[in-house]
């Protein structure tokens, strides 16, 4: 960031306003508007900002400012080469005023007393209290580890007597050896009542895509945010320096080590130029091999006889260091940008010359295989068929993203032809599905290029699936199906059944999916992943089939078969079925298992779809089960997957699981934003036409709008075949559209719909549904006048209720129950049902049902129990934030923009936030605004 000119009188906050991006640092600029907040009220405070060069110290301070017009600014920086020109820092506050003061304030001759900043520190002290009389005052010394001692210590004195005052001192200072020159009083401020220490942490990997969008306008794919992540060690310097000089055509790079800056780089080379031939030696070929192995090595690579003497000064250089444990010593840098420094000043020759001398010495085949590749120069098939066989080992462990990596170099290093080609398709198909369309998209214009065949229309196939286009899906996997040759590529023919299974379940085709995945499981190779996969699909079709039982079987055998000998990844897919057949089952306990088990997957393993749908079907268990915060967050991470990976086929499936929530607790803005973003249309999977249908519907049957309902699931009625729609347990649209029926006053239709659902259910044994229709049935035969049918059906259901632990779905029948009471005047019975129904509503935070109870409640003329006193202390920082912008009346975008988070993040901080204030709408948050400021 430029540093800020210091010439100028009056000067006001937003005299130097930086036109850099700004990311993250929420939690710091809360605790510095705090303590302005408290030098307003004539409290002085001392903030201490510290942090690595680079981390964003200046960037921060200048944010802290922006906007504050009435703020009187004055600012100086400190600097290496006029740290021994005696006052000279003070000299650039006091010039922020004016001339005169300058002269009133500076010695008049030279120093010759250790009284000296004494006197100038109270001269400072009055200049400030006249200063802060027009308003409030903000100090700002930057880098002032390196402002002269003087200065220092006048303004130590000046800080230590600054009682009361609108008066805000900001010290800057490097986290560095440097550091070590501010005096310690100023420490001492600062970790004391009027003073505050804040010491800046690396950006996170979502920050680190943040300021890539706002530095090259560039969506960064996760793994290569990831990198650069690693890379930088999240210093927003290093990061905006590598971003702004790393070419385009490397933003897909997978090369094994990314560019250091060149201001960085320089420093390093200056270093190493320094050093002893030994020295440099090791220090060099520590860079190709990398962290973390043997000095031993690293000395035999180098050629270094007394290794221990050349780390030592290495490391005095600080160059490189060690990782001591009882025997064993590992060589490693103190910055990954420090080794990508010394490894790209490498001449060509002398780097090929390391790859090849590593790769004679390790003793690891793939790490040597690679350092072999490192050194080649493509075209090289050999390589390139020992690199294939790697990456098919790496997909067989479930380390996919390695795979597509290694598969990626394959084809890099293959010669021109069909092996290039396949190899390449075989990436961007691991890619795609393991990661995400923007994995892929840099190598699509280079597939579409290639010509036609089996492998390339199974790929382009999956892409149309991933994308939701269940046409284009049909067309390129029925041609692919017709252009394979089973005897002659079997695991070809298996890949291609198995896309074909994927492309039934978006379609809801049961049979189907049994039918392909038994194809894709006899062809492929016992135990790989693409069998695991088929068979995990295949109890999945069974499941909808109505054969439950026989579905989860169908996984338990692939446990019992594979367990100890599949890792997690390749047991990810078989997870997140068997656990979303649980939640049919009404197993909600042996769901969360395993469907935790799926979602605890690494991130550079395993497959995007399948956690999205193992969290879609976590979210909704969690609902089912009343955990409705954890419920929310496992949603947010699903919906998060899927904006991450573009998968356009789960995105109504992820937000139909984030507006279940929202919904029922009556937070309609969040709630509408997830129903929007949920929309499907005719043409789509009817996967995607079903989710987006009972998310309105979700949102519509909260609002009591029941001609709504109908609307949002009318679609749904016309899908077919059915068996998986309708299959009790698997999608709850039944309960909604027969409860809306008969709300609707459409009691005949409501009658002849119920019966079939009714009987399966029945046949089934899902105990759930069972209940749910039980409840609609008693409100059905209540409206039609017949209370002791109603009656039973109410009783039937609460029976069935008594052996599930469901909270929300029993205080609706309760609800219903209470409701048909009142009204035929037994309302002793009511006040029992109704007040069982309040007390669970009330732990869930389940507003608008709520608010009809309570409705109930007082027509039985009871009074509903008052509610629990807001209590802000049980909101977390980043919560209380967003409760008081919401309660100021900000819209949620107009949060996000003022914290710097997404609109997504408020929405998940506002779920929150209502269940612990139990509060259900904006509205209410706004009435509570007082005591919000106040806390």
């Amino acid at each position: 960031m430029p540093r800020e000119s210091v010439d100028g009188a009056g000067e006001t906050a937003n005299a130097h306003v930086s036109e850099e991006p700004f990311v993250g640092r929420r939690a710091e600029l809360d605790v510095m508007r705090t303590a302005l907040r408290e030098v307003r009220s004539g409290h002085p405070r001392l903030i201490l900002v510290q942090g690595q060069p680079g981390a964003g110290k200046t960037a921060l301070v200048e944010r802290f400012v922006r906007g504050e017009g009435d703020l009187q600014m004055l600012r100086a920086d400190g600097e290496r080469l006029e740290a021994f020109v005696g006052f000279g820092v003070v000299d650039q506050l006091v010039r922020a005023v004016d001339a005169t003061g300058a002269r009133l304030l500076m010695p008049r001759e030279p120093v010759q007393s250790v009284d000296e900043p004494a006197k100038v520190g109270a001269r400072l002290l009055t200049l400030l209290a006249e200063l802060e009389g027009k308003g409030p005052v903000v100090l700002v010394v930057d880098d002032a580890q390196w402002a002269d001692v003087e200065s220092l210590r006048a303004l130590l004195y000046a800080m230590r007597r600054l009682v009361a005052g609108r008066v805000l001192s900001v010290l800057v200072v490097r986290d560095d050896e440097e550091a070590d020159r501010l005096p310690e009083g100023f420490r001492r401020l600062a970790g004391g009542q009027r003073g505050v220490t804040l010491t800046l942490a690396p950006l996170n990997v979502a920050e680190v895509r943040a300021v890539a969008a706002a530095v090259r306008d560039a969506d960064l794919a996760a793994a290569l945010a990831v990198r650069l992540h690693d890379h930088t060690r999240g210093n927003p310097g290093y990061l905006r320096a590598v971003l702004a000089e790393l070419p385009e055509r490397q933003w897909s790079s997978l090369g094994p080590v990314l560019p250091a800056p060149r201001a960085f780089a320089g420093s390093v080379r200056r270093r190493l130029d320094a050093c002893s031939p030994p020295v440099r030696r090791l220090i060099e070929a520590s860079s190709v091999l990398g962290d973390g192995v043997r000095l031993t090595t690293v000395a035999a690579l180098a050629g270094v006889e007394e290794p221990l003497a050349a780390l030592e000064e290495a490391s005095v250089v600080g160059l490189l260091g060690a990782r001591t444990t009882p025997g064993v010593r590992d060589v490693e840098f103190p910055h990954p940008l420090v080794r990508a420094a010394v490894y790209h000043q490498l001449g060509p020759a002398r780097r090929v010359a390391l790859h090849l001398a590593a790769a004679g010495l390790l003793e690891d085949q793939a790490a040597a295989l690679r350092h072999r590749v490192a050194a080649a120069d493509p075209p090289d098939e050999r390589l390139a068929a020992e690199l294939a066989a790697l990456a098919g080992r790496e997909e067989a462990a479930g380390a996919f993203g390695e795979a597509a990596s290694t598969l990626m170099d394959a084809s890099q290093m293959s010669p021109p032809g069909p092996h290039r080609e396949d190899r390449l398709l075989q990436a961007v198909d691991v890619l795609a599905s393991a990661g995400g369309l923007v994995q892929a998209d840099p190598f699509l214009a280079e597939v579409a290029g290639l010509a036609q065949g089996a492998r390339r229309d199974a790929l382009l196939g999956l892409l149309a699936i991933l994308r939701g286009r269940p046409a284009e899906a049909e067309e390129r996997l029925t041609r692919a199906s017709d252009n394979s040759d089973a005897g002659r590529d079997a695991e070809l023919a298996a890949l291609i059944a198995l896309r074909r299974t994927l492309h039934s379940v978006g379609r809801m085709r049961a049979a189907d999916i049994t039918e392909w995945a038994g194809q894709a499981s006899t062809l492929a190779s016992p135990g790989a992943a693409v069998q695991i996969e088929a068979e995990a699909l295949r109890g999945l079709g069974l499941g909808w089939l109505g054969r439950v039982q026989d579905g989860l079987r169908v996984h338990e055998a692939i446990v019992d078969r594979l367990e100890g000998g599949a890792n997690t990844a390749l047991m990810q897919p078989v997870r997140a079925a068997h656990g979303g057949l649980l939640v049919a089952a009404d197993d909600l306990a042996g769901a969360q298992v395993a469907l935790s088990e799926a979602t605890l997957v690494d991130q550079h393993a395993g497959s995007t779809s399948t956690a999205v749908w193992a969290f879609v079907w976590q979210a909704r268990a969690g609902f089912l089960l009343g955990a409705w915060d954890e419920a929310a967050a496992a949603a947010e991470h699903a919906v998060s997957l899927q904006e991450e990976a573009r998968h356009e086929w789960l995105r109504p499936l992820a937000r139909w699981a984030a507006a279940c929530v929202p919904s029922a607790r009556g937070d309609w803005p969040v709630a509408e934003e997830h129903v929007r973003l949920a929309a499907a249309q005719a043409g789509d999977y009817e996967l995607m036409i079903v989710a987006a249908a009972l998310a309105r519907a979700h949102l519509a049957a909260a609002r009591a709008d029941h001609e709504a309902v109908l609307r949002a699931l009318e679609p749904v009625l016309g899908i077919q075949p059915r068996e998986a729609i309708d299959e009790p347990g698997c999608w709850p649209w039944q309960e909604l559209y027969g409860d809306a029926l008969v709300s609707a006053g459409q009691l005949a239709g409501a009658a002849a719909f119920l019966v079939p659902h009714e009987k399966l259910a029945a046949a089934r044994g899902r105990l759930s549904t069972m209940a749910a229709l039980a409840r609609v049935r008693g409100r059905l035969e209540a409206a039609m006048g017949r209370s002791a049918a109603a009656e039973a059906a109410f009783r039937q259901g609460l029976d069935q209720l008594d052996r599930l632990s469901l909270p929300f779905q029993r205080a609706l029948l309760e609800l219903s129950y209470g409701q048909m009471l009142r009204r035929h005047g037994r309302r002793r019975a009511a006040a029992g049902q109704l007040e069982a129904a309040h007390e669970r509503l009330t732990q869930l935070g389940g507003r608008p049902y709520l608010e009809h109870c309570e409705r109930e409640l007082s027509a039985c003329g009871l009074a509903p129990a008052k509610r629990h006193t807001l209590d802000p202390g049980r909101l977390t920082a980043q919560e209380f934030a967003v409760a008081r912008l919401v309660a100021s009346g900000m819209s949620n975008r107009q949060v996000a923009a003022e914290l710097y988070v997404s609109i997504k993040t408020v929405q998940f901080h506002l779920t929150h936030i209502y269940s612990k204030l139990q509060l259900s709408s904006r509205a209410e948050l706004a009435a509570n605004y007082d005591m919000l400021v106040q806390a």
